[in-house]
């Protein structure tokens, strides 16, 4: 769905900037390290897990034999029933690690984890006993195998963990864990640089702050792209401010140049004659800037610069456009360089619940809640566009695209949609 969602002229665009990107080289990392990356090759089991019998149960290892009493082995487990006294001759926990064995009419007190003493062939829970300590009555005949773990029952030996490219959580770190995996390869965070670029901006964080005034604009794009950069999983960095000077950008590139992997710049892309940033990178073509034919208004450059080659890419100053800029170029950029087998968010079709207006010769991307409707597939409300892109933008969880030929769309139309984190309700 990827070309009907995002059109031709940005499908053109993006698969030009990742053609020119490799993965970056995978790494060793520590397990615990390595929370929220991407596994660069498949982890297999270096061995069993568990890697011996243990008791699943709380109770007593004994020989099933031993618990027949009078009664014989049947399909019906009321009837596996016998008065029969068994010796204690030792407790064992999951610590233990001397060899022990159950000889006929003896027992040993486990717990959960503990290995199975050698001639054991069930555990039986404590509950089904009268709990005794030098001897102990046993109420309920085990089958064979009953209350014990096998060796190699929860992973076998040369299993997959996890395939390459999964997303490292918590429960993978436990699972690796319980197989004694110390180590994993993976395929670095990218490290990105975010500065916005005009003498207009100020830092709405800065000491002494006191809200807009004329001829200053609060810096919306260098936080909200470098959020949305690490929620993509990159180590994102903010540079913050940089003024419309050729110095201070030429400063910027020599300074970074070796600390990141990719370079976002916000602003100056316009190509008037105070978009400092598109004159001095766009000499030469060392950047493409190209005006992609979506709305919020888009105009890009991506390129490399510096002796080191560091790409760029360069997304207007305009919040709304900055944001689109980053889940359909940006974002699946980070991917790339991730490593991740898929670099684009999954999308669906989904019904409008109610109409929307769009510009006729532009493709339009409109926030909205996409929902899973009762009858099946996905319904989308509209949420705030145009001038309060912002404000819609923090509520959905897609992003309608209009088609160019579409101005007004009826409820009932469905529309690709690009799912945002959280997915359909």
């Amino acid at each position: 769905m990827t070309t009907e969602l995002l059109g031709v002229g940005v499908q053109r665009f993006v698969d030009a900037a990742l053609g020119d990107l490799e993965p970056l080289r995978p790494l060793p990392m520590a397990l615990l390290e390595s929370l929220g990356v991407l596994l660069a090759e498949d982890v297999v089991a270096p061995g069993p897990v568990p890697a011996f019998d243990v008791a699943a149960v709380d109770g007593y290892a004994v020989r099933s034999n031993d618990t027949l009493g009078d009664a014989q082995w049947s399909d019906d487990p009321s009837k596996h029933a016998a008065d029969v006294r068994l010796h204690v001759i030792g407790d064992l926990t999951a610590a233990s690690w001397e060899p022990a064995t159950v000889s006929a009419g003896a027992s040993y007190t486990v717990t959960v984890g503990t290995p199975v003493p050698v001639g054991a062939d069930a555990v039986v829970p404590g509950e089904a006993t009268d709990g005794g300590l030098a001897n102990v009555r046993i109420a309920r005949t085990p089958q064979p195998g009953d209350g014990i773990r096998r060796r190699g029952s929860a992973v076998a030996a040369g299993a997959v963990l996890a395939p390459a490219g999964t997303r490292v959580t918590a429960a993978t770190i436990a699972l690796l864990a319980s197989a004694g995996v110390e180590s994993v390869l993976v395929s670095p965070p990218p490290r990105v640089l975010v500065a916005a670029t005009g003498d207009e901006l100020v830092d709405s964080s800065r000491p002494g702050f006191s809200g807009s005034v004329p001829g200053r604009v609060i810096d919306v794009d260098s936080p909200g792209l470098a959020a949305a950069a690490r929620e993509a999983g990159a180590h994102a960095h903010r540079v913050g401010i940089v003024p419309d000077e050729d110095e201070a950008l030429r400063l910027l590139v020599e300074d970074h140049a070796h600390r990141a992997d990719l370079l976002v710049t916000t602003g100056g892309t316009g190509g008037g004659h105070t978009d400092v940033l598109r004159r001095l990178f766009g000499l030469d073509d060392v950047v493409h800037f190209e005006t992609l034919p979506v709305e919020p208004r888009l105009v890009v450059g991506y390129g490399r610069v510096g002796p080191s080659r560091m790409p760029v890419l360069c997304l207007p100053g305009d919040p709304a456009g900055a944001l689109l800029g980053f889940e359909l170029v940006l974002r699946p950029m980070l991917r790339r360089l991730a490593g991740a087998p898929s670099v684009y968010r999954p999308a669906v079709r989904a019904a409008l619940t109610s109409p929307v207006r769009s510009r006729a010769d532009v493709r339009e991307f409109c926030p909205a809640r996409v929902h899973r409707s009762a009858e099946g597939g996905y319904r989308a409300t509209p949420q705030a566009g145009g001038e309060a892109f912002l404000t819609g933008y923090a509520t959905a969880n897609a992003l309608l695209a209009v088609p160019e030929a579409a101005s007004d769309v009826p409820a009932g139309t469905e529309l690709p949609a690009l799912l945002l984190d959280g997915g359909p309700e």
